[in-house]
């Protein structure tokens, strides 16, 4: 509680009768989303604040809609500093692999704090940039007192002595990746968009599960060779589920995250093909029930030993001699409260699947989903070939190494990676150091089916596949940068209505930072947006697509031979990808996008020249197109 004795003592600690003797003596009030904004009024005249910072989007948002003078935090930080902050926060976020704190993190040679790698990330990015915009804002006024609460104060007080915490009655919400699920569902012509907590999304699946492996039978044939597909989509990957039923190989479907089977559609590809299916739910019965909950109290154990060596973490989580482990330890503790069941629930799966039968080959879409991980630790314990495969264009330079690894893109402990064609061989020998014998180029096999339907004909469609700003990127969480998003937005939607187009947005499937919902409804109603399903279908049927950043929805339109603008809206430093400068006349600004879009709907010449350009990329980037499955088969008959 701030009482007037205590006002009346720090107005005596910043100046005279409790005003700033000059700028550099000002009270300065920090505000992040977790600010209870009620409160705002009454603090500014209490402490005669001089200036008020807002250190992310949201409160800008509402700061912006009270019509109260303020800056961004972003302001502080240079390009320079950006890029610092990201190194600094992949280094940070290996410190699972530091020896004097990883033994606390190993279980049966499984690191469980690399399980949660991404997820730390997702919160870290925020916090570092934080802390790194304060130290800034501190260096600018070391003589200021600074009025903040919940995590900007705990930052606050690391680089000053001069700091006012408020009380706030705003409950902090501690929200991580994957703590919900985006569902898209189709009620006749409207369709609804809603989230569900992971917890609840997994009881459903669940319940789904195990009806539908009541249905299906086990096909496993005699002696053939057992392969793991490891968190694949069954639609994508149909043609491969399909051309295995030519091989003597037994496909088998499993996944944690992704059911095999959740439509109609699903499970007729199932049901018509070799494939089988595994569901979690099936293996998990009242011996592995005690198993789980053994696991989750060695894991309880094993961590809160870890919490009592605050000395080893405080040294870890510094930088130039300010020790930020007390700050986010609250929320490093709350991750893994959070996670420790599903962790131990995921481990124990995963090993009665290894007991169960006998896989000769496992194949995984990345290295780092808990999953893939756990599949990983398993398939070395048991001389599993493992084989990643590459599920997506991902950026190919120098620059993006670190990300790339971040994101388990590269086969770290993968045995091959099964990559689409020369420019990712080139990219993961010269920037990804992989060794050339663990690289097979296949193609992806989950093209083998798209083809362009009815291309010339007037849809009055413009699809807008939306990339928002990148959670895990410092530049995705700037102020400016989600401002320019809306902003896109508006004039998107202005110039397609204006050529009297429709406008479809599809969401990018990876967890968003911002929720554009309520700006798009602002903007038109009208505007159809749609979170989840394939956008194969959305492709064929709009004339044009519009990507707002990097994405492999670009290749997919070019497959589908329909015309792409580029427009990406943030730089995240992470060099020139191939595709962008391969077809560079169509990486544009939004002020050419009217013109671009005009001449694509209006110019045949144009419109033809950009899709033969597009088809010569597709040639030069994917191999074995409508082929990749029957290589894919036959590689795995050799592993």
């Amino acid at each position: 509680m701030i009482t007037r004795w205590k006002i009346f003592l720090l107005r005596i600690m910043t100046g005279k009768n409790g005003k700033a003797d000059n700028f550099n003596n000002s009270t300065i009030l920090l505000i992040d989303s977790d600010f209870d904004l009620s409160k705002i009024k009454t603090i500014t005249k209490d402490f005669h604040c001089d200036k008020i910072i807002s250190f992310d989007y949201n409160s800008h948002k509402n700061l912006n809609l009270e019509n109260i003078e303020h800056q961004t935090s972003d302001e502080f930080i240079t390009q320079e500093n950006t890029n610092e902050i990201q190194n600094h926060l992949y280094t940070f976020s290996k410190w699972h692999h530091e020896k004097s704190i990883q033994k606390f993190f190993m279980i049966e040679g499984l690191n469980i704090g690399q399980l949660l790698q991404d997820q730390f990330i997702g919160y870290m990015v925020k916090f570092l940039k934080k802390f790194f915009e304060f130290k800034k804002i501190h260096e600018k006024f070391p003589n200021s007192l600074f009025i903040s609460s919940g995590i900007l104060y705990e930052i606050s007080a690391i680089f000053s002595s001069n700091v006012q915490k408020i009380d706030t009655d705003v409950e902090v919400n501690y929200d991580f990746v994957h703590d919900k699920v985006r569902i898209d569902l189709n009620l006749g012509k409207n369709r609804i968009n809603f989230s569900l907590s992971s917890s609840k999304y997994k009881k459903i699946k669940h319940f789904s599960e195990k009806f539908t492996q009541s249905l299906l039978e086990s096909k496993a044939t005699p002696n053939s060779r057992n392969v793991l597909l490891v968190e694949l989509s069954t639609e994508k990957y149909k043609k491969l589920l399909e051309e295995s039923r030519n091989y003597n190989i037994n496909l088998i479907q499993f996944g944690i995250r992704r059911p095999a089977i959740w439509n109609m559609n699903t499970f007729k590809i199932i049901k018509n093909t070799k494939c089988g299916i595994i569901t979690p739910g099936s293996l998990i019965n009242s011996k592995l029930k005690i198993k789980i909950q053994e696991q989750k109290n060695l894991i309880t154990k094993q961590i809160s030993e870890l919490y009592q060596h605050d000395e080893i973490l405080s040294q870890y989580f510094s930088y130039e001699g300010y020790s930020f482990w007390c700050a986010i330890k609250p929320i490093i503790q709350k991750l893994f409260e959070k996670r420790i069941e599903h962790i131990a629930r995921d481990i124990q799966t995963i090993k009665a699947l290894f007991q169960k039968i006998t896989i000769d080959t496992a194949v995984i879409p990345s290295e780092i989903g808990i999953t893939e991980q756990i599949v990983i630790n398993e398939s070395k314990k048991h001389g599993i070939k493992l084989a990643l495969l590459q599920h997506g264009i991902y950026y190919d330079t120098k620059e993006a190494k670190e990300t790339n690894l971040s994101k388990g893109l590269y086969p770290v402990k993968s045995d091959k990676f099964l990559i689409w064609g020369k420019v990712s061989e080139s990219d993961s020998k010269n920037n990804g150091f992989i060794e050339p014998t663990k690289l097979k180029i296949i193609g992806h096999p989950g093209y083998d089916s798209w083809k362009p339907t009815s291309i010339h004909k007037d849809t009055s469609c413009v699809l807008l596949a939306l990339t928002g700003p990148d959670h895990t990127c410092i530049q995705g969480h700037q102020v400016s940068n989600a401002i320019e998003f809306e902003n896109h937005l508006e004039e998107i939607y202005r110039i397609v209505t204006s050529m009297k187009k429709k406008l479809i947005i599809k969401m990018h499937p990876t967890p968003q930072l911002f929720d554009f919902s309520e700006k798009i409804k602002k903007i038109s109603s009208d505007i159809e947006v749609i979170s989840t399903g394939s956008i194969m279908e959305l492709i064929n049927s709009c004339d044009v697509m519009i990507a707002t950043n990097y994405t492999t929805a670009i290749l997919e339109s070019y497959l589908l031979q329909k015309p792409v603008i580029c427009l990406p809206i943030i730089d995240y430093n992470l060099g020139i990808p191939t595709l962008f400068d391969f077809n560079a006349d169509m990486i544009i600004s939004i002020e050419k996008v009217q013109m671009t879009l005009e001449k694509l709907m209006c110019d045949k010449e144009f419109k033809n020249k950009t899709i033969q350009r597009q088809n010569k990329f597709v040639e030069y980037y994917l191999s074995n197109h409508g082929n990749s499955s029957k290589k894919l088969l036959e590689y795995i008959k050799t592993m």
